[in-house]
């Protein structure tokens, strides 16, 4: 048996319970848990049920590393001992692969070696993140731009320079990560909005011109055409809000043009019909299943582009051992939509 961090109720204090350890089944390793990230959607599953809410007693959290103790009888790419980091899923009919426990299952689709010279606390902030922010900018239901090296060269004709994306959050995890992904694809205009106190990192990032979070919406639309020199902007993916009226309003009036989100996007779509008619929107979901058939060539490229300083290591603070006021802590950081450090929780850790 193992210790694991329970949600019984929707909205309720999380509770210590056991369960049985799970066993790896084909196309899956059995991880011993050395860090978990908690995440906005961990949040929103705590506080609104969101994937889980049919499936209580459930277990939070998706970003998962650790050591590698069982493999199925069948072959397998990882051997015991291997310290990997990973996708859990909140979509597993039970919660073997969730990470508030001491152990958890893989996909060995979407897990990978963590790369020499960095830690499982440093690889365990991308597997959600990383995933989210690569399906928006390159799968075909997302903006479905080429992906950059090491993904083969696209055959269509893509002229990323005259490009402009426009990010709602560049300061957010997600946000910071579809800001380094457009930089390494080549998209000449990358436009965010965020707190002014993080122009100096998102520019570097990759970020070519932040607007103040605070300003007033026609401010932000005016400061807008002013750096494309258009009236609304093609692509533009919501990281943070619930009410989308300022994206649609900043969406391209004479081109067909796109907006994501990582909120389910109902009322963004009733709303986008009255404003945007010939807008896209799309709820985005940071799973293996969404990227299909990139998620095997994105796993390859992932821990490639940390090593190699392409995508950047956050920082983190860090919970030792299941501990219930360090998560719960942890969960309420993304309630105000505030800047966060995001929390690491080291399940093992006495």
């Amino acid at each position: 048996m193992q210790q694991a961090v329970l949600v019984t109720e929707i909205g309720k204090p999380l509770t210590f319970g056991s369960r049985a350890i799970p066993e790896p089944a084909d196309g899956q390793v059995q991880i011993k848990l050395t860090t978990q990230q908690v995440a906005p959607h961990d949040t929103y599953g705590h506080d609104l049920g969101l994937f889980i809410a049919d499936r209580l007693p459930f277990i939070l959290g998706t970003n998962i590393a650790g050591t590698v103790t069982s493999l199925p009888s069948s072959p397998s790419p990882f051997n015991i001992g291997d310290v990997v980091f990973g996708l859990g899923s909140p979509f597993y009919p039970l919660p073997e692969m969730s990470g508030l426990q001491q152990y958890a299952l893989l996909s060995t689709e979407s897990c990978a070696e963590i790369p020499q010279g960095c830690t499982p606390d440093d690889m365990v902030t991308f597997p959600v993140n990383a995933t989210t922010s690569f399906a928006a900018l390159f799968d075909v239901k997302g903006f479905g731009f080429p992906a950059p090296p090491p993904f083969p060269s696209s055959k269509e004709e893509f002229d990323a320079k005259e490009t402009a994306v426009f990010v709602i959050g560049g300061g957010s995890a997600v946000g910071k990560l579809a800001i380094q992904y457009a930089k390494l694809a080549g998209i000449g205009t990358v436009i965010t909005v965020s707190s002014v106190g993080r122009t100096e990192e998102l520019k570097a990032l990759g970020a070519t011109n932040v607007i103040d979070r605070h300003a007033m919406p026609e401010d932000i639309r005016a400061e807008v055409k002013n750096i494309t020199g258009q009236e609304g902007v093609e692509y533009i993916y919501d990281c943070v809000s619930w009410d989308y009226d300022l994206a649609i309003s900043l969406l391209s009036k004479t081109e067909k043009s796109v907006l994501l989100t990582l909120h389910p996007a109902e009322k963004a779509i009733e709303r986008a019909k009255e404003m945007r008619p010939s807008a896209r929107v799309q709820f985005i979901v940071g799973n293996e299943d969404f990227i299909q058939p990139h998620t095997k060539a994105f796993w390859e490229a992932l821990p490639i582009w940390v090593k190699e300083g392409r995508l950047k290591v956050g920082k983190v603070r860090v919970v030792e051992g299941l501990n219930l006021e360090g998560i719960e802590e942890g969960l309420a950081s993304y309630r105000d939509g505030s800047a966060v450090l995001p929390v690491v929780v080291h399940p093992n850790s006495i």
